[in-house]
């Protein structure tokens, strides 16, 4: 599968995110069209950034926006269709939404700082409009370096990364660490497109193949480059499965919520529809809760492409207010196969499935298929304990060490 990877080493901005993407060969024409839709004029040049060559896009404009609805009815009556269009009001959404809680008001009330300047809005359409250009069918993103130190507002110095920001990061799960710089290294706008462009941050790069590579550049001179670097790769095939005699590695994303109001019928329920829904497994643990109250914490772990139909379940069926995501764990995983066993109980011959697992070849354990014991249990009239026995004792002798 082709994938679209963001490293944001050096941070990342409105203007940084549509360079890279256009350097990487987004459609330039839809970008430019996307931007002057909006009211303003974009400027594509090449500059050189301590030594890289990185794609320059300047917006141009001296008006700006006074309040959410009016920046909502811009976005609409722009050249922006579709999923583009959709990705834009999601990442205006999240700016309003981060900027209320921030000063304590509804977001349709938020006043705006960065955003309040149309190229703002112009670099959130020009990079909505620049990646559905490209044909990738995911998006990565490198944890995100913010920088460190102080930036200068209206309101005097405030500590980096900034309050919108920072709310961003907190309310969309994203990965991010200080550094490497005493400087702001995020801005709002890029934050709220890295969220919503983003379908899973990655603490290092995957096993890829890159095939294109392209380069983003911020307004300032640092001490590293400062530029957006993104790629278009080739994500390497998972090891097949059935080979028997090695071990193989995997993503997966790690699902968990606290509960302390819901029934044991209820959580019963909710294991057996989550595995129906593709969990790879589930667990649900006691927990003692806040002001002593007792509780269960609920931990799912499935794929990346699951996370979102998965957390959804877990919320519709505890009544939960969210779900933690835990991106892109990585894990060791047991070669298995399955085979059919013959046992001997009194004269007569039953037939079980067993489940081998092995790493690098040496036999880790044996396990009867449960519904089959239970089934010769019922029909020889042996404790299932006993039936369990001598299936891995059968399957034992016949297992290649």
């Amino acid at each position: 599968m082709k994938v679209l990877l963001f490293d944001p080493a050096a941070g990342a901005s409105g203007d940084m995110i549509m360079a890279s993407l256009l350097d990487l060969g987004a459609d330039q024409d839809a970008a430019r069209k996307a931007v002057e839709s909006v009211g303003c004029h974009l400027e594509v040049t090449s500059q050189e950034k301590s030594h890289v060559m990185a794609c320059r896009a300047r917006v141009i404009s001296d008006r700006g926006f006074h309040s959410l609805s009016e920046a909502v009815s811009i976005l609409k009556n722009s050249s922006l269709r579709g999923k583009a269009l959709d990705d834009a009001l999601s990442a205006l959404n999240i700016l309003a939404e981060a900027e209320g809680r921030v000063h304590g008001v509804p977001a349709q009330q938020a006043h705006f700082h960065e955003i309040g300047a149309l190229d703002a809005l112009a670099d959130i359409a020009g990079s909505c409009a620049a990646r559905h250009s490209l044909s990738v069918g995911r998006v990565l993103s490198r944890t995100i370096s913010v920088g460190g130190g102080y930036v200068s507002t209206a309101h005097g110095l405030l500590s980096v990364p900034g309050p919108a920001a920072t709310e961003i990061l907190r309310g969309h799960d994203m990965l991010w660490k200080g550094g490497p710089v005493e400087e702001e290294l995020l801005t709002p706008t890029g934050a709220a497109l890295l969220a919503v462009l983003v379908d899973e941050f990655v603490s290092s790069i995957p096993p890829i193949r890159a095939e294109k590579v392209g380069y983003g550049a911020g307004r300032r001179e640092l001490e590293l480059p400062n530029v957006l670097r993104s790629m278009i790769a080739e994500t390497l095939p998972a090891p097949q499965e059935g080979m028997m005699h090695r071990g193989h590695g995997d993503q997966i994303v790690q699902l968990e919520t606290n509960v302390d109001d819901v029934t044991g019928e209820v959580l019963g329920h909710l294991i057996e529809q989550l595995m129906q829904a593709g969990a790879l497994d589930v667990s649900v643990l006691p927990a003692l809760m806040k002001k002593g109250r007792a509780g269960s914490v609920i931990r799912a772990i499935s794929r990346s492409e699951d996370m979102q139909h998965l957390s959804r379940l877990m919320i519709r069926e505890t009544g939960s207010l969210g779900v933690r995501i835990f991106p892109s764990i990585h894990r060791l995983v047991a070669a298995r196969e399955q085979r059919e066993v013959q046992v001997d109980i009194n004269g007569r011959v039953y037939r079980a499935q067993v489940k081998e697992s092995r790493l690098d070849g040496e036999l880790l354990g044996i396990k009867p298929e449960y519904e089959d014991c239970r089934r010769i249990a019922g029909e020889t009239g042996l404790p299932l304990r006993m039936v369990i026995k001598k299936i891995e004792e059968e399957a034992g002798k016949g297992a290649a060490l």
